[in-house]
């Protein structure tokens, strides 16, 4: 088979918080991974509140999966686990509480994120992950635990530093679970193997890494024009911060001109001001606050040296192998750092940089000073910092490394319809390397493979759409892509120029399959259901997002409406679809309709003004899962139905799949102010009224008579509700 058939399911990367500013090192490696062509569902236990974040975690913004403490869906998932297996549950809870006792802020923690980790398992299956990937053993490895448990899927971990050193309840089990253990120094995995000899055979080094490259380039000039000593550092007892301040004291006393700069943030920043103070270095030494990669980028070409005066904390808290060492040292800094941990592993004294005791401000005061008297020395350690981390600690090859760990590319049985077609798809390049496979949907009339293709620097998301025969298809299989093929060419030139609005890019048809760029962005279906009950931000958000849908049909309508006089026999066809779902349900347990439906039906379409309407271009089926919405921009995908109709039956169909993702108590004002956002974006005025309520009585009976699944379940009656509303007024 073609070595397309080798493809990478999507892995899971679970850490505590996103997007964290000092955690640099875990939004490089998933950005990455997915440049290797690894599909990454990235997924923090908690959203960060921050007011600084790195450029490159926008996107990721986006696609995480964020989950609150607690939500229905949450509630539903641990239901369906205690229902399914209880006795695996009740075990499992009993098993990571107990194991994080010795910790109290562990174990209050372990029982708020258990519930979410039960829903986790079950989202993280149904998405089709293969394997989940934490960083750090604390939460994360705990939410880990529970999700392999109790689906099966394997789990591997990253332990870095204060998750082996400080906190380790739990931890155990926690490594004896895992497939793989990673560990970023020898130093951590000589450690762990002491405490845990039963594991030392899963224990692996794999540093992290950086991209060289972005810290490439000569010096730039100094603002100030003294020389610049620069560490970029949590704010936190082990980064022996105090000690720098104490440093820069004694240098101010010998009369070296210099400034100090310190970018970072922490609960330390106080009394780090305090020090400064009270040694009165306010002129000499500067702090920054937190910095994105870019700024840090800056500073460190400007630097003329850089300083991390690590320490052991009292709580026995120390570095791994810090990547603000790496970032320094790939942008030729020389480079000064205490002698403990991992950080010899990463500088060798005297070659590629200082190394000092830690906690002596003395010798860190005397090797700042020897660098700044010798400017040579300085640079040729520069340069060999550069080299050692080109040659050990590159991300690339870090990352290259770690997927042969944990998520090896596997072989997609051929016999499998989409992925014989994919075997036989011309894809751009890149090729050579295994596809990703980021989500997978098996619907009723086509199979639609989302894809991550590595292709250069940048890798790119397509969807292979493979239709399927079904019952009561309107056209073979084949006949169907080239017809949506086709439609999307089409409108290619209809929506040029549109700012924002779109459909996806064709980009090759062959017998049954249509190869597309993917969309990106969020289906509106899920903006929908994470603002039901939601205010503010998320509720003007999806106004505007309704908005901008509205200007997309309206778009789409005006530039493929054809005068003539076909518009009568269009309302004749949707009459007669009406009354159809007027007819008896025939024992097939669907909801009884009221009587008088059919006059109703008729009073309105006499009241329809289509003499001379407009036929126009119909989606066929257009509701908020069709629609991605991303930063103002909207695309809309799935035209194999696509043909001619009315101007209001898209409007209808779209708002009854709106008022159905509403259809709760208390959200009927939700529901009228969603229309109304739609509607304006749209154009009103647009809509012949008895015309629009007849197409939503026709899509409200459609649904009741042919999904009744809709109507099932728990909250199907509040829907039921909301349809035969619908039904009975228009």
């Amino acid at each position: 088979m073609p070595e397309a058939a080798a493809i990478r399911p999507p892995v899971a990367v679970l850490l505590s918080r996103f997007p964290l500013v000092t955690e640099t090192f875990i939004l490089r490696e998933v950005v990455e991974m997915e440049r290797q062509g690894q599909p990454v569902r990235l997924v923090p236990l908690l959203r960060e509140v921050t007011t600084t974040a790195h450029r490159e975690a926008e996107p990721w913004m986006r696609d995480a999966l964020f989950t609150p403490w607690v939500s229905a869906a949450i509630v539903a998932a641990n239901a369906r686990a205690l229902r399914r297996a209880g006795r695996l549950y009740a075990g499992l809870l009993w098993r990571v509480l107990w194991g994080s006792r010795s910790s109290l802020n562990m174990l209050v923690r372990t029982l708020a994120l258990f519930p979410k980790s039960v829903y986790l398992a079950e989202r993280l299956r149904a998405e089709g992950v293969v394997h989940v990937h934490a960083h750090y053993a604390t939460h994360p490895a705990m939410a880990a635990l529970v999700i392999s448990t109790l689906t099966g899927i394997p789990y591997s971990l990253t332990v870095h530093a204060h998750d082996i050193f400080v906190r380790r309840a739990l931890l155990r089990e926690k490594l004896a679970g895992a497939s793989v253990v990673r560990t970023i120094s020898r130093f951590n995995r000589d450690f762990l193997a002491s405490l845990y000899p039963e594991v030392a055979g899963r224990l692996e080094v794999i540093h992290t890494g950086v991209d060289a490259e972005a810290y490439a380039g000569p010096p730039r000039p100094r603002p100030r024009g003294l020389p610049s000593v620069l560490c970029v550092a949590a704010l936190k007892p082990y980064k022996g911060l105090a000690v720098l301040v104490e440093a820069c004291r004694r240098l101010r006393n010998q009369g070296v001109a210099f400034h100090c700069d310190i970018v970072g943030d922490g609960p330390g920043r106080r009394a780090l001001e305090a020090a400064i103070l009270r040694a009165r270095l306010q002129d000499h030494v500067r702090l920054w606050g937190p910095r994105p990669q870019h700024e840090v980028a800056r500073l460190l070409s400007e630097a003329t040296l850089f300083v991390l005066p690590s320490v052991v904390a009292a709580d026995g808290q120390m570095e791994g192998i810090p990547v603000a060492l790496m970032e320094a040292m790939a942008a030729g800094r020389p480079v000064i750092a205490s002698a403990l941990s991992g950080v010899p592993e990463l500088v060798e004294d005297g070659v590629s940089g200082v190394l000092v005791p830690p906690g002596d401000p003395d010798r860190i005061a005397e090797a700042i000073l020897a660098l700044l008297a010798n400017p040579a020395r300085a640079r040729r350690m520069g340069e060999r910092g550069r080299e050692a981390v080109a040659r050990g600690f590159r991300l690339d090859e870090v990352v290259r490394t770690l997927l042969e760990r944990i998520a090896a590319p596997v072989a997609v049985d051929p016999a499998i319809p989409w992925a014989a077609r994919l075997a036989a798809t011309p894809l751009p390049e890149g090729r050579h390397a295994p596809v990703g496979l980021r989500r997978l949907h098996d619907g009723r009339d086509s199979t639609a493979a989302t894809l991550l293709v590595p292709n250069g620097s940048r890798p790119t998301d397509l969807v292979l759409k493979v239709h399927k025969d079904f019952a009561g298809q309107s056209a073979p299989p084949a006949a169907r892509a080239r017809r949506e093929f086709e439609v999307l060419c089409r409108l290619q030139g209809v929506f040029l120029g549109e700012s924002g609005l779109g459909v996806p890019r064709p980009l090759h048809v062959a017998h049954d399959a249509v190869l597309m760029q993917a969309c990106g962005g969020t289906r509106l279906d899920e903006l929908v259901r994470r603002a039901r009950w939601s205010g503010g931000d998320q509720r003007a958000l999806l106004a505007a997002s309704m908005r901008r849908t509205g200007a997309w049909l309206q778009t789409l309508q005006r530039a493929t409406h054809r005068e003539g006089t076909g518009a009568p026999e269009a309302l004749d066809r949707l009459v007669a679809r009406a009354r159809a779902d007027l007819r008896p349900a025939g024992g097939q347990g669907r909801p009884a309709l009221p009587a008088g439906l059919d006059s109703r039906i008729d009073g309105l379409a006499r009241a329809a003004g289509t003499a001379g309407a407009p036929l126009v271009g119909r989606h066929g089926d257009f509701w908020p899962g069709n629609v991605f919405v991303d930063d103002g921009r909207v695309h809309v995908i799935d035209f194999e139905g696509f043909g001619e109709g009315l101007p209001a039956e898209d409007v209808a169909d779209f708002l009854v799949s709106v008022d159905l993702l509403h259809a709760y108590p208390g959200l009927a004002g939700a529901r009228a102010s969603l229309r109304a956002a739609f509607l304006e974006g749209y154009g009103r005025e647009r809509l012949d009224p008895a015309l629009y309520r007849l197409c939503r009585m026709a899509a409200a009976l459609r649904t009741l008579r042919r999904a009744p699944q809709a109507t099932r379940g728990p909250l199907g009656a509040w829907r039921r509700r909301v349809l035969m509303r619908m039904a009975s007024e228009g």
